[in-house]
């Protein structure tokens, strides 16, 4: 089949006015302009349209998608943390599947193709092995009680390999946070991911409240840790990932979630250790976290991607929304620069960057088609993301999703 739009965004190379690509077989074998369109094939048009590659959604909760507006914006992150374990008491394993159905139909309706889910029970593993998205679905575990490391990072790791893996879904264990985890949990979950040659996820530096905890051993989320267990650590003079790489727990090429509150070491660590930092704009604004450190990241040369976190700490799972929120914050960004931020570097960041992330001969055939309404005067990139631009088709390996 050949899909052919106004534009075509490759992500590496230049855009292609008229451009059309040819797939077989779930991968672009060809493409090209219309000039030199193959005769005599058949053609799926997208007239008004742009055609790019997906959204990889590198961090997203998907269990959480029913507990929109069930929590109001601007409360403090330990305080929101105990109003969301109050509110997911008690429900079911069919509610939690049921949210990560819904989930997954707004972020495929937002362009999102790929997404890391990050979810608690295990109930999300199974819902998302058989959605048409390519998923790497994670459990996550966390525990400060050194004595329970072995049970718990056994439950998660048993829920991770209760499915098979396919070419389109991958199982693993996904570290909560170091505030959160015991020294010899967080050991046993890099093993485990670094077997199955997957990346670890861990949220740091997510908040004042955290960066508070490690600096002096103090505050209200070092209270509400110890609440939970009486004996968690005091740290001093520290970060995150200073404590993180002192102990030899940061694994080379981790996805760094949220990174809002770093310091000049912490950049010199998440280069040397080759991360990358997953930015969440909406839950950036629900927390109203201090302003994303954006400018240090780039002048160091540290990768940053896009996530859309939950919909208890946001209000949308579109990662559409989220690359143009990022863009509202830092208008410096060019439009196709923000639009790779979801991409080619995500792609990179999940070390498929010869997968997914292009729209290229031998790349994957997972793309979406962006109304837009473009004249060919009219960047594409710019285009994408102006406020009426909307997702009408998805595909995965060629086959298209269903984005009702």
């Amino acid at each position: 089949m050949i899909y052919q739009a106004d534009w075509l965004l490759p992500m590496d190379d230049a855009p292609l006015l008229r451009g059309w690509m040819k797939v077989e077989g779930g991968r672009v074998v060809a493409m090209g302009s219309e000039a030199a369109l193959p005769p005599d094939v058949e053609v799926q048009q997208f007239p008004g349209c742009v055609l790019l590659p997906g959204f990889i959604n590198a961090h997203c909760h998907l269990e959480l998608t029913a507990l929109k507006n069930r929590i109001p914006a601007g409360k403090s992150f330990p305080v929101w943390v105990e109003e969301l374990r109050g509110l997911t008491t008690g429900l079911s394993s069919e509610d939690y599947r049921q949210s990560v159905k819904e989930g997954i139909s707004l972020l495929l309706r937002g362009g999102a193709t790929t997404v890391i889910d990050v979810g608690n029970t295990g109930d999300a593993l199974s819902v998302l092995s058989e959605s048409p998205m390519r998923s790497f679905a994670l459990v996550e575990t966390l525990g400060l009680d050194p004595s329970l490391a072995e049970s718990r990072s056994e439950h998660a790791a048993s829920l991770a390999n209760q499915l098979a893996n396919t070419a389109r879904f991958r199982t693993g264990v996904a570290l909560h946070a170091a505030y959160s985890c015991s020294r010899e949990l967080l050991v046993k979950v890099n093993a485990f991911q670094k077997e199955r040659k997957l990346p670890v996820s861990i949220h740091a530096a997510e908040s004042a409240e955290e960066a508070e905890l490690f600096s002096s051993a103090s505050g209200s989320l070092q209270k509400y840790c110890r609440s939970i267990f009486p004996e968690a650590p005091e740290h001093w003079a520290t970060s995150p990932l200073r404590w993180l790489e002192e102990n030899l727990l940061l694994q080379e090429g981790a996805l760094v979630i949220h990174g809002n509150h770093l310091y000049e070491r912490d950049l010199e660590i998440l280069l040397r250790r080759k991360s990358t930092v997953v930015h969440c704009p909406s839950s950036h604004a629900f927390f109203g976290h201090k302003a994303f450190p954006y400018a240090e990241l780039r002048q160091r040369g540290i990768p940053v991607c896009l996530g859309t976190d939950s919909l208890a700490s946001g209000d949308s799972l579109s990662m559409l929304d989220q690359i143009r929120m990022f863009r509202k914050n830092f208008s410096e960004v060019t439009a196709q620069k923000a639009l790779r931020m979801a991409t080619t570097v995500a792609a990179r960041a999940l070390k498929m960057p010869r997968e997914l992330g292009v729209l290229g001969p031998r790349y994957r055939a997972d793309f979406i088609a962006v109304r837009t309404k473009t004249s060919p005067k009219e960047d594409p990139c710019e285009a994408v993301l102006r406020p009426d631009a909307q997702v009408v088709f998805a595909a995965i390996d060629g086959c298209e999703a269903d984005l009702k």
